[in-house]
C-alpha cells in the first residue's frame, strides 16, 4: 500500500492510441511511466499508470487528464442525438451555415453534415430585439408541448439556441426549466458561447450537447476507479445547474472531489470533473494542449520567450506559437468542418507522422499522408502486418533510427521489412529504395513546413525570430531539416520529450474563461461602461476560480473596423477605450502590412480569464558521461560531458531520437535541455 501521508504528487497524464504517458512531479524529482493504452477503455491504462507512479509513496495532488474522448467523438460523429431548439424562421442555420466557401475554386463544394439530424431541429415563437427586449413572449404551452414530442421521440439531450439571447438569456432559461423538469439534459448558447453570430454559436452549443454523455461517462469511470488515490482537497468545479448564474457563466464555488482529478481544456488550463462534464466542448484539443504547455515550460527553462512548437507524432503534427512568452489562441476553431468559438489554443494539424503513408497519386506525384498505419499494423518495420511504406520505414532505412535502440532498446525494428514496403514505390518512381525512403522524408517534411508557416507567415510572423521546441516521438528526426527551410538558426529538444504533453498537463494551470458581446452598445460602451462590464465577467470568472487561488487576470476585446466581418483579439490594460483602439491599429498593422483611413473602430466583444496559480516545476539535472562514444550515437549525459559537437549523429534516449546533420552543432546543459544551432 502506498504511504499517503508522505510525497505529495502532481501527475499528468495522456493518452494516445498506442501509449499512455504519465509524469509525476514530487516537488523535488520527475517520475516518468509509459504504458501501452486500453483501448476502447482508456481510462482504465490512466489508472493503472496513476496507482503505478504512485505505488513507491505518494498521494495524488492533483491527477490532470489530457482526454481525446471528446475529439474522436467528434471526429468519428459518434455523439449522443440531439433535439435543436431554436427562433422560428431559423431552423435550417445548422444546414445553411455560411456562404463562405473553404476552396474558393471548387466547382463542387461538400459541406459537412451538421451533426444533429433535421428531423430533431424544432422552432419555438418567440422573439428578442438586438438590444436585448422582448418582441414575442415565449408561449409556456407550447414549449411543454414542445418537450412532450423531444421525449416521445426517445431524445434525451438538446441543444438551444435562441435569436439574441447572448443579450437576453430568458427564453432559453424558461426552455431549459422545462427541459430539466422533464428529465433531459440541457445546453444553453447562452452559457456555452454568450456571443453573437447565431451559426457558430448553434454549431457550438450542439458539439457541447452531443459530446457532453460521452464525456460525462468516460469521467465518471475514471474518477471512481481513482477512487482512493489521492489527497482530499477542495477543488473549483462547475454548478451542476448552469441557469443558476449569470448568462456568461456555467460556473459555481469551489466543492469537494472524491479525487484531485483534474481535465486539460482546449485553452491550455486545467478544468474540474464536473465543469469539463459540463462544457465538454472545451475539450476537443485537450491532447495537443498539454504539448503546447510543456513547451511554454522547456522555453522558459532555456530563457526563451518566442518560440514555435513542433509535436510529431505516429499519425500527425501539431504546430502552434508562443510569443512573448505567452501561447497564441484563437476562437475561430473548426473541427471536422464544423465551426467551435470557444477559446483554444492555436493549434494547427497536419496529416505527417511517423505512420503516415506514402504512395503516388493519379499524376505519379509522391504524396505522404495524411492516410496513417495507425498503431495496428504500424509501420511495416515493427513486424506486425504492414506492409504500405511509411515515414519510420523510410527513416530507418537512411539510418536515422538505430534499429537496436529503438524505443530505448524496448521494441525491435527490421529494416528488411522496410525496404520490401518501400520497393513497389521505388520501382514505381525509377528510384532505388534508399532514393525512394529519402524523398518521402523530404515530402513528409515539407508538409510540416507548411503548417509551420500556417501559424506563423500566415500571421503575419517572421519564422526566423523564433526558436523551434521539437518534440513527440518523431519530432527530433525532421526538427533541423524544417528548420533549415524556414531559415530558424535555433533548435530546442527538450528533456522528456516522448513525453512531454504529459509533462505540459502537470504545470498547467487552472483557468476560467469567460466573454460577453458587446456590439449592440455601440458608441455607448465608454470607459466607465468598460470597466463595469469587464468587473461584471471578472465576478463570473471568480465563481469558477476564486481569489485564494488566483495569479492572474488576463483581459482581451476583440475589435474590428466598421463594416468589417472578422475581428483581432487584443490584450486589455485598463478599463480605457482609446487604449484598446490603439492596440488594435497596431495588432491589424502587424497581421496586414496597412491600416484603412477614415473607418470607425468598434469593440465587438469582451472577454476575461483568471488563471490560477501551480506549483512550479524545476527541471531535475543530468550528470555528465565521460564514457567513450561508440559509433554515430550520443545520450545527452555524453553532451553535457563532450560541450558543443557537431553533427552528423544521432542524439538517442528511452523517448526519442534525435538526427543531427552536418552542419548543425549541438550542445546539452545540465538540466538535459539540448540545443541546436547553425
Amino acid at each position: 500500500m502506498p504511504n499517503h501521508d508522505s510525497l505529495n504528487l502532481r501527475i499528468g497524464v495522456d493518452v494516445g492510441g498506442t501509449f499512455t504517458d504519465l509524469v509525476a512531479f514530487d516537488g523535488q524529482t520527475l517520475r516518468v511511466v509509459k504504458i501501452p493504452s486500453t483501448p476502447p477503455e482508456f481510462h482504465r491504462a490512466v489508472i493503472a499508470a496513476v496507482a503505478t507512479a504512485a505505488s513507491d509513496g505518494g498521494a495524488a495532488e492533483a491527477i490532470v487528464h489530457g482526454s481525446t474522448v471528446a475529439t474522436n467523438a467528434l471526429l468519428e460523429r459518434k455523439g449522443e442525438p440531439v433535439a435543436f431548439i431554436t427562433t422560428e424562421g431559423f431552423r435550417d442555420m445548422l444546414l445553411i451555415g455560411r456562404q463562405n466557401r473553404p476552396e474558393l475554386y471548387a466547382l463542387h463544394v461538400v459541406r459537412p453534415a451538421p451533426l444533429t439530424a433535421e428531423e430533431n431541429w424544432f422552432t419555438v415563437r418567440d422573439r428578442v430585439s438586438a438590444a436585448g427586449d422582448v418582441v414575442t413572449p415565449l408561449d409556456h404551452a407550447e414549449v411543454d408541448a414542445l418537450v412532450a414530442t423531444i421525449q416521445s421521440r426517445g431524445l434525451k439531450h438538446v441543444a438551444v439556441c435562441l435569436i439574441y439571447s447572448y443579450v437576453n438569456p430568458a427564453h432559453e432559461r424558461l426552455i431549459a426549466e422545462r427541459c430539466k423538469a422533464a428529465g433531459l439534459t440541457v445546453s444553453l448558447s447562452s452559457d456555452v458561447l454568450p456571443e453573437f453570430r447565431e451559426y457558430e454559436r448553434a454549431s457550438t452549443t450542439v458539439i457541447n450537447a452531443a459530446l457532453r454523455p460521452r464525456v460525462e461517462e468516460y469521467l465518471t469511470k475514471l474518477e471512481s476507479g481513482l477512487g482512493g488515490m489521492g489527497k482530499r482537497t477542495r477543488l473549483p468545479v462547475a454548478d451542476a445547474d448552469p441557469q443558476a448564474h449569470g448568462q456568461a457563466s456555467t460556473l459555481a464555488h469551489a466543492t469537494p472531489s472524491p479525487t484531485p482529478l483534474q481535465i486539460m481544456s482546449s485553452t491550455g488550463g486545467t478544468l474540474s470533473v464536473v465543469e469539463a462534464s459540463v462544457s465538454a466542448a472545451r475539450l476537443v484539443l485537450s491532447g495537443p494542449a498539454g504539448g503546447v504547455m510543456g513547451a511554454l515550460l522547456i522555453a522558459k527553462a532555456a530563457g526563451l520567450e518566442n518560440v514555435i512548437t513542433y509535436d510529431m507524432g505516429g499519425t500527425s503534427t501539431d504546430v502552434a506559437t508562443i510569443v512573448g512568452g505567452k501561447p497564441q489562441w484563437t476562437t475561430d476553431g473548426v473541427i471536422d468542418g464544423l465551426p467551435i468559438r470557444l477559446p483554444a489554443l492555436d493549434i494547427h494539424t497536419v496529416g505527417a507522422g511517423g505512420g503516415s503513408i506514402a504512395s503516388l497519386d493519379a499524376g505519379g506525384a509522391l504524396r505522404v499522408g495524411p492516410k496513417s498505419a495507425g498503431a495496428i499494423p504500424g509501420p511495416a518495420c515493427y513486424g506486425r502486418g504492414g506492409t504500405e511504406p511509411t515515414v519510420t520505414d523510410a527513416n530507418l532505412i537512411l539510418g536515422r533510427i538505430p534499429a537496436d535502440r529503438f524505443a530505448g532498446g524496448q521494441m525491435l525494428i527490421d529494416s528488411t521489412l522496410a525496404a520490401s514496403a518501400i520497393a513497389p514505390l521505388a520501382a514505381a518512381m525509377g528510384k532505388s529504395v534508399e532514393e525512394a525512403a529519402d524523398g518521402i522524408v523530404r515530402v513528409a517534411e515539407e508538409n510540416m513546413s507548411r503548417a509551420v508557416r500556417a501559424v506563423t507567415s500566415r500571421r503575419g510572423l517572421d519564422p526566423k525570430d523564433f526558436a523551434l521546441v521539437s518534440f513527440g516521438g518523431a519530432g527530433g528526426l525532421h526538427a533541423c531539416a524544417i528548420a533549415e527551410s524556414l531559415e530558424i538558426r535555433s533548435v530546442i529538444i527538450p528533456p522528456y520529450c516522448g513525453v512531454l504533453s504529459a509533462l505540459g498537463m502537470v504545470a498547467a494551470p487552472p483557468v476560467a474563461d469567460v466573454s460577453k458581446t458587446v456590439l449592440h452598445l455601440g458608441e455607448g460602451l465608454d470607459d466607465h461602461r468598460l470597466y463595469a462590464e469587464y468587473g461584471h465577467l471578472n465576478m463570473l470568472a471568480s465563481d469558477r476560480l476564486p481569489q485564494e487561488q488566483l495569479a492572474a487576470v488576463e483581459a482581451y476585446a476583440d475589435v474590428r473596423f466598421k463594416g468589417q466581418s472578422y475581428e483581432l483579439t487584443v490584450p486589455v490594460r485598463g478599463a480605457d477605450r482609446e487604449r484598446i483602439e490603439q492596440s488594435f491599429r497596431d495588432a491589424y498593422a502587424e497581421r496586414y502590412g496597412s491600416l484603412p483611413s477614415g473607418r470607425a473602430i468598434e469593440i465587438v466583444t469582451l472577454r476575461l480569464r483568471r488563471v490560477g496559480r501551480v506549483a512550479p516545476i524545476e527541471l531535475p539535472t543530468i550528470d555528465a558521461d565521460s564514457t567513450p562514444v561508440a559509433g554515430g550515437f550520443r545520450t545527452r549525459e555524453q553532451l553535457l560531458a563532450a560541450g558543443p559537437t557537431p553533427g552528423p549523429f544521432l542524439l538517442i534516449d528511452d523517448q526519442s531520437t534525435t538526427f543531427i546533420p552536418t552542419g548543425w552543432t549541438a550542445q546539452c546543459d545540465g538540466r538535459g535541455i539540448v540545443t541546436l544551432g547553425r
